[in-house]
């Protein structure tokens, strides 16, 4: 009870505090002749005893006011009713809301106790709602359909679209389609009767543009339950000019020259006959002569691959001019490991290993399809980028920055092996993925990072902005400007929201640079339904599960104490100070 009283002029204590030990002070040396007597030690107390009721007359002291003790159930979107049940027959007095996005929970029930919250949850906008009470979230069933889906939303034309996900409670003679834009069928997947069932799909990408995609599912006969948008940009080629230098021929490098060529890079490749002599082949470029490193042959290069023994023989002077210009210029260098590879002394960009014992692998992205390895994987480390993982998460092919550039590696083995054994798609996933994450890019004057692959109508929507134009302007499509928060820390990085009304294909641009642009796809909360209820089941969780350990009882209004207890006191005590000395006289 004590703990939980407060004051109504709590910003007057300090004062009032000084003053009351002042006063207190006075009366003690005028009471000082009687030092050493009882009659001193009884006056003291009591005159202390008037002045601390004085002072909490001043002070106002208060006590909130405690509503009754009432467990309320919050029912959102597919709670369950037996959840329900359970909860009424152990709690007699429950109250149940039925819970509406942004507005008011409670209205007029007041409580000081337990919230019990069943269904998807709370949208994250009314979490503030309830963080001063104790929340116990009981979390719906996972909805039956696709709970979980990834594919990149920005690919390179000539390659292929993968979408990956799970799909939870299949129904079993069911499939899921992935259709083209023009709503052709070109890649399926049948349904099983599974708790759980993973899918991939996938597509060829022809021609550069914004297109939307469609995950359908249907019965077996033709009916369809959902039809999912899958929006992707499909960009242009860049062609990198690539130096490939080896100690010796490697067959190796022999399907990888062909594969980069083929695909228009420009390529140059050194490889080591006998001492002191080289074999030189020039692909989509003219002939370059190319001797030990400098930072003059190296700068027109966007991509450096070298082999272990290379890599590791190079003189001092090489060695320095290909830091630099991995560092200044953003050159990339990957390098093809051996079995001493894992074993070199660390240099500047160091990677760790772990060794284990297999020798054979699968990417998460072809699941049944094996490749060979060196029995090693990387430690997931800090500053450490992911490029491929295996079917089990563990990371198999990755880089590291190096001032402007990045420096990769593997511990994949003989990936020609995937050719010649007729995959050569997955050959070349590997391989593109690989380019596509070192090779050096062109420092665009305009970058932008959406947060989301799909945008919700009429909700926001928010974008980072990297640019150095001073005071950038953003605007709509419709013509409408987007107010931008600039970062306190980096000045180039600008943070924006925009509501997007429109559904389908939006763009948002820099007014400074009209070619500078983000295209992103809108839809509506009718889309992706499975997927939506299962994160807001996972944001509740997660948010009520931490806050619980944090939150207080909620109080109603302070309710000031009645100050005539107070007054009366002060009274007694004053009647005592002034009647003592008049009964001693006599």
């Amino acid at each position: 009870m004590i703990e939980n009283i407060t004051f109504l002029h709590s910003n007057w204590i300090v004062p009032i505090a000084i003053s009351a030990i002042v006063l207190w002070c006075i009366f003690i040396w005028k009471e000082g002749s009687d030092f050493g007597k009882g009659r001193f030690w009884i006056k003291i107390t009591i005159a202390g005893i008037a002045i601390s009721a004085l002072a909490c007359i001043a002070l106002q002291p208060a006590l909130p006011i405690l509503g009754k003790k009432t467990k309320v159930a919050i029912l959102t979107t597919n709670y369950i009713e037996d959840q329900l049940d359970s909860l009424q027959k152990v709690h007699k007095r429950l109250k149940t809301v039925e819970y509406k996005a942004n507005q008011p929970i409670f209205r007029n029930i007041h409580t000081s106790d337990t919230v019990f919250v069943l269904g998807e949850g709370i949208a994250p906008f009314d979490f503030w709602q309830l963080k001063n009470y104790e929340v116990r979230y009981i979390k719906s069933d996972a909805p039956s359909g696709v709970i979980k889906f990834r594919y990149d939303k920005k690919r390179v034309v000539g390659e292929q679209l993968y979408i990956e996900g799970i799909y939870n409670n299949p129904k079993k003679g069911n499939h899921l389609i992935l259709e083209e834009p023009g709503g052709n069928a070109i890649d399926s997947i049948a349904l099983l009767s599974e708790t759980k069932q993973s899918f991939r799909l996938s597509a060829d990408l022809k021609v550069i543009g914004n297109y939307n995609f469609s995950l359908v599912e249907k019965d077996s006969l033709g009916t369809i339950y959902a039809r999912d948008p899958i929006p992707i940009t499909v960009i242009d080629r860049t062609h990198l000019k690539i130096l490939i230098v080896n100690s010796f021929p490697t067959f190796e490098t022999k399907y990888l020259k062909n594969y980069v060529a083929e695909n228009g890079h420009e390529v140059v490749v050194k490889s080591r006959i006998t001492k002191g002599r080289f074999k030189f082949e020039y692909f989509n470029t003219d002939r370059i002569p190319i001797g030990a490193f400098s930072e003059k042959n190296l700068q027109p290069f966007d991509l450096v691959i070298l082999d272990a023994t290379t890599a590791k023989n190079l003189g001092r002077s090489s060695r320095t001019a290909l830091t630099n210009a991995i560092k200044q210029h953003g050159l990339g260098l990957f390098i093809q490991p051996d079995e001493d590879f894992f074993r070199y002394r660390k240099d500047e960009v160091a990677f760790d290993f772990v060794k284990e014992k297999s020798t054979e692998t699968s990417l998460g992205t072809a699941p049944k399809t094996k490749i060979a390895k060196y029995p090693f994987l990387f430690k997931d480390q800090f500053q450490l980028q992911v490029i491929h993982k295996n079917g089990t998460s563990d990371i198999v092919s990755a880089y590291k920055h190096l001032g402007k550039g990045k420096v990769s590696t593997t511990v994949l083995q003989s990936t020609y092996e995937l050719l010649l054994n007729g995959k050569t798609t997955e050959y070349q996933q590997v391989w593109s993925e690989i380019i596509s994450a070192i090779g050096k890019k062109e420092s665009a004057a305009v970058s932008w990072d959406a947060h989301n692959i799909l945008a919700i109508k009429d909700q926001s929507y928010e974008f980072t902005l990297r640019t150095a134009i001073p005071e950038p302007e953003v605007t709509t499509d419709e013509g409408y400007r987007i107010a931008l928060r600039n970062d306190i820390d980096m000045s180039n990085l600008w943070l924006g929201k925009t509501y997007p009304k429109k559904l389908g294909w939006n763009r948002i641009s820099v007014a400074q640079d009209t070619t500078a642009v983000l295209d992103y796809f809108v839809t509506d909360t009718s889309t992706w339904k499975a997927k939506s209820a299962y994160d807001d089941i996972l944001r509740n969780r997660r948010h009520f599960d931490r806050a619980s350990i944090k939150n207080t009882k909620q109080f109603s209004p302070l309710a000031p104490i009645n100050p005539i207890g107070f007054y009366i006191l002060f009274l007694v005590c004053i009647g005592y100070l002034w009647l003592a000395p008049k009964i001693e006289k006599e």
